[in-house]
């Protein structure tokens, strides 16, 4: 593992992209990042299977993918929101986490957001918010989280390109449409 702002080189000396994995804990950002290399080693939705087990991070855990360019996405435990600054240098994308089916998380979400969103290093860093756990009875709707959000006061001030997509790490709901975001953000031209 490198320390913040040490990014690795790819073959060929290109230096590895790194994608930054933020948001609440509990939002479910550590089975997204165990079922994304599932995906972009060909394994389809359905055939994800079971979700594996897991904790909440404690620090940050680092997942390669092949996009075909490797691209390293380094997840960041919601407890280190504190910290999360020390690791915007390195950053080439960001996939912000919230759980959709949390209302009582949606304030602080938000706030945590609109502090990622100001951060000087990232004012051109392409962001994709994930409204995860859609696969829950509870989950409120995109239209319902754009709304608590207000996302289109958000997306008219922010200077980063800001994408929504609703998923669901548990059973695979659009985990292959935040793999073609990011081939399109960070693999090749």
């Amino acid at each position: 593992r490198l320390p913040p702002g040490r990014g690795g080189m790819a073959g060929g000396g290109r230096p590895v992209r790194t994608c930054l994995l933020l948001g609440a804990a509990g939002g479910g950002k550590s089975l997204l990042g165990r079922r994304l290399p599932q995906l972009s080693a060909g394994v389809g939705a359905a055939e994800l299977g079971e979700p594996p087990a897991t904790q909440p991070t404690v620090g940050t855990d680092l997942t390669d993918l092949r996009l075909p360019r490797r691209v390293t996405v380094r997840e960041l435990g919601g407890c280190m929101g504190p910290v999360w600054p020390s690791y915007y240098g390195e950053c080439s994308a960001l996939l912000f986490v919230i759980d959709a089916s949390n209302p009582t998380q949606v304030s602080s979400s938000c706030v945590q957001l609109l502090s990622v969103l100001a951060a000087p290093q990232l004012a051109a860093v392409p962001v994709l918010l994930l409204f995860n756990k859609i696969d829950l009875p509870c989950y409120m709707s995109l239209v319902e989280m754009k709304s608590l959000f207000r996302m289109q006061d958000i997306v008219s001030c922010a200077t980063q390109p800001i994408t929504m997509l609703e998923t669901s790490a548990r059973d695979g709901t659009g985990l292959a449409d935040v793999l073609q975001w990011l081939r399109a953000t960070l693999g090749d031209p």
